[in-house]
């Protein structure tokens, strides 16, 4: 190799060493800033995995994927042991379904679960709903699966213990519980799970994806292939161009066409809002990633191109609020929320990361008001680290 050719690659792996620890510092500070009174961040998370209100699961997602994130980038059993315990106080506050004081929901069973105890919910008041444990259990479903993958598991018959039996209580108190229940209530294993919006189907996807590589029951393993399978062809049935940016997508949050799943129609139809788009993004990356072949390098391209020509603003450093570069009524600005997944496509294209590099050091305002620093900062660290590779 020329003398030139070593000196360059030796400055930009410097460069890119530097990158990730400004992002681990970054993340860092936060973490251990004050939330509250005298409450940092990190105690903050760690008192609301003790609630037992399933609603709060929504809110211990903003933690347990960045923490995840910043594991796999540092190695730094801190995290962790944070998450590990975050993952412990959650399990331990599950209660028996048809146990629960005050318990709501009609299907109530032997299973293990939590209920929704937070004012302003709705039907969901007081009851089990599918959609906050798909929220927060796929990032703990991924964490299980990067801890097998990086040998933690094998360290120790105690590492192992827990992973075990963390895994069991998923497979029967997540999988095979809401499986059960669609059963009951629609007649078919997956329509709970499907629902009839890609971002809140998404959940279940991402957990599929990584629970068919860690369970060794052959029916779970099926099912999940299952869902991974009906999620990715109602999602790309979804995707269409965009009329005025011809290589870029735009499509809606109401499955477009469920023939052949087990997904429900839903009218009117409604454009996918970036907001929540996280979710679906979120799914795509971790998929591509882990090299499920049914999303390609060109589906990647395009979405990347979703970010650069379309949602992007350059002139005021935003994004749009829908896919579609269109504004929203209902919720103006939280286009600008890109943490949990649009970041995530900065791995596969330098110029969607450039963006998100910019974002984050030019509007942190906006990372700070959408709460989204952590998350934002962990992903950057991680795709740092994997660059690195």
């Amino acid at each position: 190799m020329k003398p030139l050719l070593i000196v360059i690659l030796a400055l930009c792996t410097y460069s890119n060493v530097q990158s990730q620890k400004k992002w681990i510092n970054y993340f860092d500070q936060k973490y251990t800033s004050l939330c509250r009174a005298e409450t940092t961040f990190r105690e903050y998370y760690l008192q609301l995995s003790t609630s037992g209100n399933q609603y709060d699961f929504m809110r211990l997602n903003n933690i347990v994927s960045p923490l995840m994130n910043i594991y796999i980038a540092t190695q730094n059993e801190e995290y962790l042991n944070d998450e590990i315990r975050i993952i412990n106080n959650v399990l331990s506050t599950a209660a028996v379904s048809k146990s629960i004081p005050g318990n709501t929901y009609k299907l109530r069973d032997d299973y293990l679960g939590w209920i929704c105890k937070t004012l302003g919910t709705g039907s969901v008041y007081y009851s089990e709903t599918e959609l906050y444990e798909g929220y927060l259990f796929r990032y703990i479903v991924q964490f299980l699966y990067e801890i097998k993958k990086n040998g933690w598991i094998n360290r120790s018959d105690k590492n192992r213990d827990w992973f075990n039996t963390t895994l069991q209580f998923i497979e029967k108190n997540i999988w095979e519980k809401w499986i059960s229940r669609s059963m009951i209530s629609n007649a078919v294993p997956y329509a709970t799970l499907l629902g009839s919006r890609t971002h809140m189907a998404s959940h279940w996807a991402h957990i599929a994806l990584f629970l068919k590589e860690l369970t060794d029951k052959p029916v779970i393993k099926t099912q999940c292939q299952d869902v991974v399978n009906m999620f990715d062809l109602l999602l790309k049935r979804n995707l269409k161009y965009n009329p005025n940016f011809p290589d870029a997508y735009t499509w809606n949050s109401t499955w477009d066409d469920v023939q052949g799943t087990q997904a429900r129609a839903a009218s009117p139809s409604t454009i996918q809002d970036v907001s929540h788009g996280n979710h679906v993004i979120a799914y795509v990356a971790a998929a591509k990633r882990y090299n499920n072949p049914n999303w390609t390098a060109e589906n990647i391209r395009d979405f990347c191109n979703t970010v650069k020509e379309v949602m992007f603003q350059e002139s005021t450093v935003t994004f749009s609020d829908n896919v579609d570069g269109t504004a929203s009524i209902s919720r103006p600005g939280w286009g600008n929320s890109q943490c949990e997944g649009w970041v995530l496509l900065g791995m596969f294209d330098q110029q969607t990361l450039n963006i998100y590099l910019d974002f984050a050091l030019r509007r942190q305002d906006l990372l700070q008001s959408y709460t989204q620093e952590m998350e934002y900062y962990a992903n950057l660290a991680l795709i740092d680290h994997l660059q690195n590779q």
